[in-house]
């Protein structure tokens, strides 16, 4: 394959990886409710994206740090916004 499509289909991957929580971080502010969103799920997409980070960062790959560095405070503001707008946080 040549190396710019595999260039293209990383950076389009990136750009779907990272936006990917907007839409719920949107609905949360609206409607000031997040109890259909799974804490779980948010702390270990945190995780994970910040192995990334740390993976990228390992590697000497600017692209992989940055994109999960820019996904770990998108999902960190969503677990924020969990937590205050949450009637059970922990569910």
């Amino acid at each position: 394959m040549p190396t710019i499509i595999v260039t293209i289909i990383g950076i389009m991957a990136t750009v779907f990886a990272v936006s990917s929580s907007i839409p719920q971080i949107i609905k949360a502010l609206k409607t000031r409710k997040t109890d259909d969103v799974s804490i779980w799920l948010v702390v270990v997409l945190i995780i994970g994206l910040g192995l990334w980070v740390i993976y990228g960062i390992g590697i000497n790959d600017l692209l992989i740090s940055i994109a999960n560095s820019i996904a770990v405070a998108i999902n960190t503001f969503l677990l924020i916004l969990k937590i205050k707008y949450s009637r059970d946080p922990i569910s």
